[in-house]
């Protein structure tokens, strides 16, 4: 099962530079809780900015990174050359696509489940979440609080 998790600004905002434009430690929990213990899919520039901030990978989590460089390589990380094919397969767990902006584009074709917490407010930046078709996605769960809204889309199988 491929699923995508992101946090998204009313402007549609994912990012600014290699990073988020904003703080929200209730995300970042909810983040944690949903992707710990599963791999997450990423491209490489968020990884090295994980590494940036963290210098390590995402704790209690598999870190799969889409990368075509040929050599790149970090200890401990599984490198995905062809991104297409791993979307494509049958995935039996499930695995979180966690950015950046190309990676979401590329699976959001093959995406399951969306986890998508809506920030009610305009951040600026330079990075923001591909269109998809929403009419082929279902809303199956919604937590709102003060600032940000929890939402959980499931895919519509004919």
């Amino acid at each position: 099962m491929i699923s995508i998790i992101v946090a998204i600004a009313s402007n549609n905002c994912i990012g600014k530079g290699d990073a988020l434009p904003w703080h929200y430690p209730e995300d970042l929990r909810y983040f944690r809780q949903v992707t710990t213990n599963h791999r997450v899919l990423m491209g490489r520039r968020t990884f090295l900015s994980i590494i940036g901030r963290l210098g390590r990978p995402l704790p209690d989590r598999e870190s799969l990174v889409a990368s075509r460089d040929p050599d790149f390589a970090y200890p401990g990380v599984t490198v995905i050359r062809d991104l297409e094919a791993f979307l494509r397969e049958d995935h039996a767990d499930e695995v979180f696509v966690i950015g950046g902006r190309e990676i979401y584009k590329a699976a959001l074709p093959y995406a399951d489940r969306l986890y998508i917490t809506r920030i009610m407010k305009d951040y600026p930046g330079d990075v923001f979440f591909p269109a998809y078709p929403a009419e082929d996605f279902r809303l199956i769960r919604q937590h709102d609080d003060r600032e940000l809204s929890f939402r959980v889309y499931e895919r519509i199988r004919p």
